[in-house]
């Protein structure tokens, strides 16, 4: 993972609010630092420090500035995101309204405040104890986990509903 910025980490209760152009340092020493989208996400994870905050707004100017492709479904889901806070390995998501996507076909829900912590399990990235985001299939399930894994060298995410678990291959 990537060093914190020293700049960007807790100094006191209050979060460091970052600017268009601290996020978009951030994304293109990940970017210089990674190649592939898992290792930038978690070099930009660890990049930003431990209590930070940034609007919706700064987030979307970055990545438009960082030339990170926001289509499909991302689109959506950006495009509702009021404020985005890190306090350690938490990360909150304040949305100006409920948000439901499809991925894949299936349905994806997403609360006004959604959070999770970043964690990392047999050296792979997963997002953990998350809250606010749900899936259909049949019914609702709430999202509790997403979690990146490889088995025989073969590389899969997990992701562990209130309704069981299911693994999705990576091509």
């Amino acid at each position: 993972m990537a060093t914190p910025n020293p700049s960007l980490t807790d100094q006191g209760s209050s979060p460091t609010v970052l600017s268009v152009d601290d996020v978009t340092k951030i994304i293109a020493t990940a970017k210089n630092s990674a190649d592939d989208p898992v290792s930038v996400a978690m070099q930009v994870f660890s990049g930003l420090g431990d209590n930070v905050t940034a609007s919706g707004d700064t987030l979307r100017d970055a990545l438009s500035a960082s030339a990170v492709p926001t289509t499909g479904p991302l689109q959506a889901v950006l495009a509702a995101i009021q404020g985005v806070t890190k306090n350690g390995d938490t990360v909150t998501v304040t949305n100006g309204q409920e948000v439901q996507i499809q991925l894949s076909g299936t349905p994806v829900k997403f609360q006004n405040q959604v959070s999770f912590q970043v964690d990392e399990q047999d050296g792979l990235p997963a997002l953990m104890n998350i809250v606010g985001a749900s899936v259909h299939k049949f019914m609702w399930f709430t999202l509790q986990s997403i979690q990146l894994i490889e088995n025989q060298g073969q590389k899969a995410v997990r992701v562990v509903t209130s309704g069981g678990s299911k693994d999705i291959p990576l091509s």
